[in-house]
């Protein structure tokens, strides 16, 4: 059950993620840096890259109480699977919207790829691309 609210809360707190891993392994850049460094050495050191952490962490278990508070209709403290199904369902409808710029109700190919760029690359397409295999649209070139 934990596994798949994680999934879900993967969708939305993958930006989180990979943010932070941007501000990690390149800490020239962004706000991040600038946040998180606070000894303004241009590097996040073990110290700061634990607080950075500790500063997710604590968005995602916000974001989890979120998720229970919309989807957790039988107020059980978890999502049973027809809930999940609701939730990733919703999921996949608002990303998809996000994606149909021109709301055409169809992804083109240009579409998809400023998506993908927007968002960091292949890494995250997966996530779009089980909408298309959910039958949520179709891709035309």
């Amino acid at each position: 059950m934990l596994t798949k609210l994680k999934l879900a809360l993967a969708l939305s707190g993958s930006l989180f993620a990979g943010a932070a891993g941007i501000a990690a392994a390149h800490p020239g850049n962004g706000a991040l840096l600038q946040k998180y460094d606070t000894n303004k050495d241009g590097k996040l050191d073990d110290q700061e890259k634990a607080a950075m952490r500790a500063d997710f962490q604590a968005k995602r278990a916000e974001r989890k109480a979120e998720m229970l508070a919309k989807y957790d209709t039988t107020t059980d403290g978890k999502l049973d699977p027809s809930e999940r199904a609701v939730m990733r369902e919703d999921l996949t409808v608002k990303a998809f919207e996000k994606m149909d710029t021109n709301k055409d109700g169809q992804i083109s190919l240009d579409e998809f790829k400023a998506a993908r760029a927007k968002l960091g690359g292949m890494r995250h397409a997966r996530h779009f691309h089980r909408g298309f295999r959910k039958g949520l649209g179709a891709a035309k070139p």
